[in-house]
């Protein structure tokens, strides 16, 4: 992509903007303060670009980072035009964070959160298209895989889906329902996460995938949670919560998946 006065951006050039947009998100995630105008300074003076460029870029990390799996800075919204280069360079700015990564998953504020999150319902987005480099770039750093083995982020995700469940029926008339709802325990259904219930008084056996990143980010079921699919196909719901630290919204999912 071109840049300021037709010049493209260079592989040093995306090295600095690339490691910028990292390094203040390291700083939002620690809650710890940060001063935009000192950081676009620093990028602008380093690379020679204006501002126009350098957000636009900004946006396509973002697109690269929700496509992986991990928050972004929220007023750096995704520009989905990113090419193999700048993927390149988050990868390489990735594989030189490991705390980021284990950060993304259990950041500071997640120990101050309440024990159920509020949640907002969604539509499902719509597929994002996926080649093979960017597959790769996905089970490199497994995101999916780090949130499924938290169980921090699990139980919270499972605590605002139990909230949810309970809030729907009641509000639909049901209160006796709504108390029935609970997490799953030992002698339940493997790979269920919530016991929950239609108007109809159905059982519903619910897996909660939960992320603090956005809408897009990938995620996969367990070897049990495909099982339970399979026998319970009609049983068997997937919340997915996302941006659980930011405005906290979850779409539903149910067999058959395509």
């Amino acid at each position: 992509m071109m840049g300021e006065s037709g010049r493209e951006w260079t592989g040093a050039d995306l090295a600095v903007v690339v490691g910028d947009y990292v390094a203040q998100l390291e700083k939002t995630l620690a809650g710890k303060p940060l001063d935009r105008a000192a950081h676009d300074r620093t990028v602008r003076f380093v690379t020679g670009k204006s501002d126009m460029p350098i957000t636009w870029k900004q946006g396509e990390i973002s697109a690269v980072l929700s496509l992986i799996g991990l928050p972004i800075l929220k007023d750096m919204p995704p520009r989905w035009s990113y090419d193999e280069a700048l993927l390149d360079a988050v990868e390489d700015q990735l594989a030189m964070k490991p705390t980021l990564l284990a950060s993304a998953v259990r950041p500071a504020a997640l120990f101050t959160a309440p024990s159920a999150i509020p949640l907002i319902e969604t539509a499902p987005p719509k597929p994002m298209p996926m080649d093979d480099r960017l597959i790769r770039a996905i089970q490199r750093f497994d995101m999916s895989g780090r949130e499924a083995d938290d169980r921090f982020l699990k139980g919270l995700g499972v605590a605002s889906v139990v909230a949810h469940e309970a809030r729907r029926l009641s509000d639909r008339g049901r209160p006796d329902l709504a108390g029935r709802i609970r997490p799953a325990r030992d002698g339940d259904a493997e790979g269920c996460d919530v016991i929950s219930f239609g108007l109809d008084e159905i059982p519903r056996l619910i897996v909660v995938k939960a992320t603090l990143a956005g809408e897009v980010a990938p995620f996969g079921l367990s070897h049990a949670e495909f099982e339970l699919a399979k026998a319970q196909p009609g049983a068997f719901r997937i919340r997915r919560v996302y941006d659980l630290l930011g405005d906290a919204r979850f779409y539903r999912m149910k067999p058959p998946f395509h």
